[in-house]
C-alpha cells in the first residue's frame, strides 16, 4: 500500500555520508592532480638542466654592457654624491686662484653676505 503523503511534499533528507565521501573524493582527486603536475614540472626542469652543456669560461665571465650603463645601486650612489657635495659646501677652497675667487662654507658665506651686502658688478674682480 502506498504511503499517503500530502501533495507537493518532497523529502528534504540528504545522506550526509554520501556528501562527505564525494567531498573527500573530490579533494583527493585535486591533490592527486596537483602532485602529478608538480612531479611533471620538477622532472621536466631536471631533464632540461641535464641536457645543457657546461658553461665555457667566457660564458661564466661577467660582461658589462657598453656605456652608458644604468646604476646598479642608485640610492647608494646618490648618498655618496650628496656626501661629497656636502663636504665641498662645508669647506674652503679656490674656485679661480688667478682671479682670487674662493668658495666658503655656507654659514660663513651667509655671514659675509649679511655683513658686506650683495656685490655689485663694479666690485667684481676683473
Amino acid at each position: 500500500m502506498k504511503s499517503e503523503k500530502p501533495l507537493g511534499y518532497e523529502p528534504n533528507e540528504v545522506d550526509s555520508g554520501k556528501v562527505w565521501s564525494l567531498v573527500a573524493l573530490f579533494l583527493a582527486a585535486v591533490l592527486l592532480c596537483l602532485t602529478g603536475v608538480a612531479w611533471w614540472l620538477i622532472s621536466y626542469q631536471n631533464r632540461a638542466e641535464s641536457r645543457q652543456p657546461p658553461l665555457s669560461a667566457l660564458e661564466r665571465e661577467r660582461l658589462l654592457p657598453p656605456a652608458p650603463r644604468l646604476q646598479s645601486q642608485p640610492r647608494q650612489n646618490a648618498e655618496r654624491q650628496l656626501a661629497a657635495e656636502r663636504i665641498h659646501l662645508d669647506s674652503f677652497g679656490w674656485v679661480d686662484r688667478e682671479r682670487r675667487i674662493v668658495h666658503l662654507p655656507l654659514e660663513q658665506a651667509r655671514q659675509v653676505l649679511l655683513e658686506q651686502g650683495w656685490p655689485t658688478p663694479e666690485d667684481a674682480p676683473p
